[in-house]
């Protein structure tokens, strides 16, 4: 039986459940393409056995124990140019859903942060991350695929920096998937609404609030050369930008690394 079914308007309202399958991003690209699926329809898989995140790497979990899934969002074809603001919203929306079950089932906030370009910080580690693929059909916005991938449950990773929310708060028994989805639902469609609704202060000021290392000094490395510098903000192009000794500077993301203590 598949119990995940948000309470919300729409985003995650109706799902698909599967066991097993390569990737759901893989899968709701291609039945977005082929079925007349409703905004907001969601796969949710146990286990992944080719999850994808940004820049080719690989998604791997362990089976059952993490949220794994992927929405459907069909973005208003004039916003296509503000198409980051999309991501910004999605971050935002992520955090929103996992504040709102700490608040609810712990009591209490953590300190949950957004690290461009993709990735969901939990007290300066990571926890998840997110992957959004647009499908331009005749110069047209056509739909989102929004993967999204969270450490939940899991409480052993080998030879990266991860943590999970049961891991993190030292939680003696596992944590409901289907709460988290719930709220995450509610989360990325309040903020789905204000990108559709062109809130794009509002996106800004809350997704800046949220973003790792923002005024803080420290170290990073870009065209082989490791330097110190202070994030100021992420432009509407997506671009990172970071105040240096004497300049302030404009990075992709496949142009700069983040240096972390060893």
């Amino acid at each position: 039986m598949n119990n995940y079914q948000a309470n919300t308007r729409f985003v995650g309202k109706k799902s698909k459940y599967l066991d097993i399958c390569p990737s759901t991003n893989s899968l709701a690209f291609s039945e977005a393409l082929n079925k007349d699926l409703e905004e907001g329809f969601a796969w949710i898989a146990g286990h992944q056995t080719a999850g994808r995140g940004q820049r080719g790497n690989t998604w791997n979990t362990e089976p059952n124990q993490n949220l794994t899934l992927s929405y459907l969002l069909r973005p208003p074809h004039h916003l296509l140019e503000k198409q980051f603001f999309l991501s910004k919203a999605i971050a935002n929306g992520i955090l929103s859903g996992l504040e709102a079950w700490s608040r609810t089932t712990q009591g209490e906030n953590f300190n949950f942060e957004i690290k461009w370009p993709n990735d969901i910080y939990l007290d300066g580690v990571k926890m998840g991350g997110i992957l959004i693929e647009n499908n331009i059909q005749a110069g047209k916005w056509s739909f989102s695929i929004i993967g999204i991938g969270l450490n939940i449950n899991q409480t052993t990773f080998e030879n990266i920096r991860g943590t999970s929310l049961r891991s993190y708060l030292n939680l003696p028994q596992p944590i409901p998937l289907t709460e988290i989805y719930h709220y995450l639902s509610q989360g990325i469609e309040e903020a789905y609404v204000q990108f559709s609704s062109e809130a794009f202060n509002t996106i800004d000021e809350i997704y800046h609030e949220k973003l790792f290392r923002r005024s803080q000094w420290a170290f990073y490395e870009a065209a082989n050369e490791k330097f110190e510098g202070k994030i100021i903000g992420v432009n509407e192009k997506g671009l990172l930008e970071i105040e240096k000794e004497f300049t302030v500077e404009s990075y992709d993301l496949k142009e700069i690394s983040f240096i972390f203590p060893s």
